[in-house]
């Protein structure tokens, strides 16, 4: 077994998760029915806003159900409940959680204890070991509980050396009391801690963990115990990481292993490992046995939509047998798990209506074996398993046999997995109530279409499932809908250029573009740019480029390009560059004399310039006064004789190409 460290934090939240419903799990598809059909019944009770069922036994049911606190609306307390085979025929046990029955006896937690019940509230016993803080009780049997309690104590050591304290927990054994409390903990085959979670009144299985540090843990290696921790037989199949034991019954025992969830059979040994792990699923566990069959669940993933769904699942013994306890469920669920199963063969566990996310609808729930149809929905396929939004797709439901006189009616829904409880998806989709397949006939096909609402919330792919039921079978097949085409990004380059110069723009898609190519539409809001009027993406392209033709401009000018793509709902995308005007020619100016002849008061000015059409003008250096405009002489020669009053000294002449100089003045 790996040393992998485990704080007991997180390991009591991984039991309490295991024990309660499990993960939201999302799409998958329910392969053809086994020769054994179930009817499934609700056992949620009414005015119940969630509910789950944990075990069976005989004519008994348990689990918990959430009802509303009046006093404090919007506010939910958990009861332990216990069934008698229908959702009107339950006794609510009063604040807790009720995890097992047998016998006559339920178990599980209540205010932090230990509980056992015996049929009604009053009867409420608390099971918790003295000196222990807390504890759950999650197995009985013939007058036996088993589960689990923590305690956390001061280290001994210098304050600060392990924050809190150091929390220990220990499997327990009782027999109807809190004084009967048998410590189970094998710490003679070096394990420290661990927790009992089933019984059949003989054996008890459960995990172990060996301490390795203050609140850490190895991880769980499935046990079997036999009423003692001397007894214990360590179940973990060579190999494997981790592996748990939920349940026992007669030479059964019933769990997973390995890190990657496989549910697991033993009859009483680790070298006696069964893997029960059905093909096509991502994860599985077994929860339950009554010696002859073993209950549990599987996950199906979904790599385009990064989800799963939870499959309640029933074996025979081997991973072969599996029945996808899911086809006997109505319209409208979608994920369920099986925690229990009873000598009779009825399974027991939660069920979730809608959105497998949404956990305000999730079910207690019962399947009762029951005898096979003459008709039944066999399967129901998708012509596509990815379609995008928008788009529709048509699916064929077929039955196991041709259809009677008259035709058969063969109920359809959907429902979508939104991403996230609350949420609603940015997608539409319409599918008819019903199909008909004609008499003799055994299938019949329907259409079944999208449409996108926004491309805001469209960030992954959502999963569609598609439902037809006949008989006693729901059958349903995914359609997972990608987001709808639009412009993902539009860019052009180089971001700034003179007028004149070329440009180049380029869009891209989301994805390829289908058939045919995408059209894209082009537009400028300036006459500083021209683009044509659309570009193509070609099909299975996801970008193209085209030219952009810039005119020259007067001023620095700020271009912003449009691009639209009207798919199944239209994206728009902007880019900008600047366009500079051209750049201001510079020249160089000399002067060649700059004389004053002071009897005659005129300033005789001689200049040149690299440039044959400038303008050059004469000022006072010292003082930036104006004396004149140089005559053009040709050829790059500028000259001028102005009436000045006195010498000024030193003369600058400037062009206005912005060339310049300055020159002292000589007087003559």
């Amino acid at each position: 077994m790996g040393k992998k460290l485990t704080s007991f934090i997180a390991f009591f939240v991984a039991l309490m998760m295991c024990l309660g419903p499990a993960a939201s799990y999302c799409a998958a598809q329910t392969p053809a029915p086994a020769l054994q059909h179930y009817t499934m019944i609700d056992l949620t009770p009414a005015g119940a806003t969630t509910a789950t069922a944990s075990g069976a036994n005989g004519a008994q049911q348990v689990g918990s159900a959430a009802f509303p606190v009046p006093a404090s609306p919007g506010q939910t307390e958990t009861h332990a409940v216990l069934w008698q085979g229908g959702a009107d025929a339950f006794t609510d046990l009063g604040p807790g959680t009720a995890y097992a029955v047998g016998d006559g006896q339920q178990v599980g937690v209540a205010f932090g204890h230990a509980a056992l019940w015996s049929g009604t509230p009053g009867s409420l016993v608390d099971l918790n070991p003295n000196t222990w803080d807390s504890s759950v009780a999650s197995g009985v049997a013939s007058g036996q509980q088993v589960g689990s309690a923590t305690v956390t104590r001061p280290c001994g050591e210098k304050r600060g050396a392990c924050g809190s304290g150091s929390t220990s927990i220990h499997p327990f054994l009782w027999t109807g009391s809190a004084s009967s409390a048998v410590d189970l903990t094998p710490s003679a085959l070096g394990y420290g801690a661990g927790q009992a979670l089933g019984t059949d009144g003989a054996h008890q299985v459960g995990v172990v963990m060996q301490v390795v540090g203050i609140s850490a843990f190895t991880n769980p290696a499935a046990v079997l115990w036999s009423g003692t921790a001397a007894s214990a037989v360590i179940l973990n199949p060579p190999g494997s990481t981790e592996s748990r034991a939920n349940a026992v019954s007669g030479n059964q025992q019933v769990g997973y292993a390995y890190s990657v969830h496989q549910a697991m059979l033993w009859s009483g040994s680790a070298a006696s490992a069964v893997n029960l792990h059905p093909a096509g699923y991502l994860i599985s566990e077994a929860k339950a046995t009554n010696g002859v069959r073993q209950a549990g669940y599987g996950t199906v993933y979904n790599a385009a939509a990064q989800t799963s769904h939870t499959h309640a699942l029933v074996w025979s013994g081997d991973a072969a047998s599996a029945v996808d306890l899911n086809q006997f469920m109505p319209l409208g669920f979608t994920d369920a798990t099986a925690t229990g199963i009873d000598a009779a063969g009825n399974v027991v566990g939660w069920a979730v209506k809608g959105s497998a996310n949404n956990t305000a609808n999730v079910h207690a729930v019962m399947w009762v074996p029951s005898t096979t149809p003459l008709n039944f929905s066999q399967s129901v396929a998708a012509s596509q398993s990815v379609i995008g939004a928008g788009d529709s797709v048509q699916a064929t439901v077929t039955l196991n046999q041709p259809a009677p006189a008259g035709g058969a009616l063969v109920q359809l829904a959907g429902v979508l997995t939104a991403p996230g409880a609350g949420t609603q998806p940015p997608l539409n989709f319409s599918i008819p109530p019903s199909v008909t397949v004609p008499e003799g006939e055994t299938s019949a096909s329907f259409d079944v279409t999208t449409s996108a609402t926004s491309l805001a919330g469209f960030t992954h792919a959502f999963v569609l499932d598609i439902q037809a039921a006949y008989g006693d079978t729901t059958q349903t097949a995914t359609a997972t809908v990608t987001p709808p085409l639009s412009l993902s990004a539009f860019g052009v380059a180089p971001g700034n250029v003179t007028g004149g110069a070329a440009v180049t723009g380029t869009v891209t898609l989301s994805a390829p573009a289908p058939a045919g190519g995408a059209l894209v539409q082009l537009s400028s809001n300036s006459a500083a740019a021209l683009v044509p009027a659309s570009v193509v993406v070609p099909a299975g392209q996801t970008a193209a480029s085209f030219g952009v033709q810039t005119n020259q401009v007067a001023a620095f000018t700020n271009v912003t390009l449009t691009a639209t793509y009207n798919g199944a709902l239209a994206s728009t995308r902007t880019a900008s560059f600047l366009v500079a005007p051209p750049p201001v020619a510079v020249d160089t100016v000399a002067i060649q004399k700059a004389d004053y002849v002071v009897s005659k008061k005129q300033l005789v000015v001689q200049a040149s310039s690299t440039s044959q059409t400038a303008t050059l003008t004469a000022t006072v250096t010292a003082t930036g006064e104006v004396i004149g405009v140089l005559t053009n002489k040709g050829a790059g020669s500028y000259a001028a004789t102005f009436a000045w009053p006195a010498s000024p000294q030193s003369i600058t002449v400037t062009s206005d190409l912005s060339g310049t100089a300055t020159r002292a003045v000589t007087l003559k």
